[in-house]
């Protein structure tokens, strides 16, 4: 009786060793998405910042295209060289991005038919979605950047009053033009960017240990 419950508590310990290796290797590049994202983001948004500097000519704007066609081949190419990686956190995030994308563009029609911010309105919706992947995945870093962008979002709305009420801010508001998307893509350096690299880097630590022991 004795070797019997000797052998299911060692059975038990296995076990719970087995799902603790298989949650770190599912953990594995963990914040690829966000880089993936965050990188595409930021570069098409440097651009088009030195497009509208240098004057050029305004069909580079098409270049914002790019960013869902790159990202979503990304994140093809991340999911077929690594289809194990799905398990039902993964698919909890991705359902979240999808809502959020979705939301998304319905808002964005509303913003181009009666105005406002498309920058300030893409923060705040990203910076939501950033906030509830930290929430899941228990990551406090990422939330704090979710809501840190949230946050630094106010930046849009603010600068658009100040160019409304003053008439004196000529010299800022030509700045402004192309400075806003360099504010856009600093914004997303610290929204997306760095979690993702903070993600991959405590998760592939992770991961690699339970390789080395196994």
């Amino acid at each position: 009786m004795e070797n019997t419950n000797l052998t299911e508590a060692q059975s038990l310990e296995l076990i719970t060793s087995m799902i603790q290796d298989s949650r770190a290797r599912l953990a594995r590049n963990a914040g690829t998405p966000f880089l993936i994202w965050g990188y595409t983001t930021i570069a098409v948004s440097l651009f088009n910042a030195l497009a509208l500097y240098m004057d050029w000519n305004h069909n580079w704007a098409w270049s914002w295209f790019l960013i869902p066609v790159i990202g979503w081949l990304g994140m093809m190419l991340l999911y077929k060289s690594e289809p194990s990686a799905r398990n039902y956190i993964d698919r909890i995030v991705s359902m979240i991005w999808v809502v959020i994308g979705l939301s998304f563009a319905w808002l964005l029609v509303g913003v181009v038919v009666f105005g406002g911010s498309i920058s300030y309105l893409t923060v705040v919706v990203m910076g939501i979605g950033t906030v509830l992947t930290g929430c899941v995945l228990k990551h406090r870093i990422t939330a704090i950047c979710g809501w840190g962008a949230m946050c630094a979002s106010l930046i849009f709305p603010v600068a658009i009053y100040i160019n409304a009420k003053s008439d004196s801010m000529e010299p800022f508001s030509e700045i402004w033009i192309w400075g806003e998307l360099v504010v856009f893509a600093v914004i997303f350096l610290f929204m997306m960017v760095v979690p993702g690299h903070i993600l991959n880097r405590k998760y592939n630590r992770k991961a690699d240990n339970v390789c080395s022991k196994s």
